[in-house]
């Protein structure tokens, strides 16, 4: 079965290209630019990876996790995307963190790592 990943920003250029490279290593990529639906679709489906901008309107990536967390059933890994370059205290509650600009390639190698796929 493939692993299911959850791509949240509110850049819809972004999570298409994204769509683009993740389709075209065979993965699985479902893509949210609203911080509300993620939260909703995040209670309703099982994820194995979630990554998520930092920052977005009406809620960042930081209390998207937080959200996650506190549900306690989610067994997946989180990547955060951030354009900030100073550390946050957060930032240990993920997996990883990436930086942008993205590099598609690097992510999708990243992706296949930590899924071990």
């Amino acid at each position: 079965m493939k692993s299911r990943i959850l791509y949240v920003d509110d850049e819809v250029d972004l999570l298409e290209l994204a769509a683009s490279f993740f389709q075209d290593e065979d993965l699985v990529l479902e893509t949210c630019a609203d911080f509300n639906q993620a939260v909703e679709l995040i209670q309703k489906q099982k994820y194995d990876l979630i990554i998520s901008d930092a920052k977005m309107p009406h809620g960042s990536g930081y209390q998207l996790f937080q959200i996650i967390k506190n549900q306690g059933h989610f067994r997946g890994k989180l990547i955060l995307v951030t354009g900030n370059l100073e550390k946050s205290p957060e930032e240990a509650d993920y997996d990883l963190v990436i930086y942008k600009p993205l590099n598609f390639q690097e992510l999708i190698s990243t992706v296949k790592n930590l899924l071990k796929v």
